[in-house]
C-alpha cells in the first residue's frame, strides 16, 4: 500500500490542491466581475502584472529552490566522471 501511496495518492493530492487554488482564484475573479468590482481595464492591468511580474518571479523562485552549488557542481563532476569512464 505504501508504494501506491507514494506513486499515486501523494502526487494526485498535490495536483488537486494546485488545481483547486487556480479554480478558486478564477472564481474570485468571476464574482468580482459579476458585482462590478472589477472593470475590464483593471482586469487587463491585473493580467499584465501577472504575466510580466508575478509569473517570472514564480519561475525564478521555483527554479532557484532546485539549484544549489552542490547540484550544479555535482552534475558537472558526474558528467566528467562518466566521460573519463567512456574513454578508458
Amino acid at each position: 500500500m505504501s508504494g501506491v501511496k507514494e506513486n499515486f495518492v501523494i502526487p494526485f493530492t498535490g495536483a488537486l490542491q494546485a488545481s483547486l487554488a487556480v479554480l478558486l482564484t478564477i472564481f474570485y475573479g468571476v464574482i468580482a466581475a459579476q458585482f462590478n468590482l472589477l472593470t475590464e481595464k483593471s482586469a487587463k492591468d491585473i493580467s499584465k502584472a501577472c504575466v510580466r511580474l508575478f509569473l517570472p518571479a514564480l519561475l525564478i523562485v521555483n527554479v532557484g529552490q532546485q539549484l544549489s552549488l552542490e547540484s550544479v557542481s555535482g552534475s558537472s563532476a558526474r558528467r566528467r566522471e562518466r566521460e573519463r569512464e567512456e574513454l578508458t
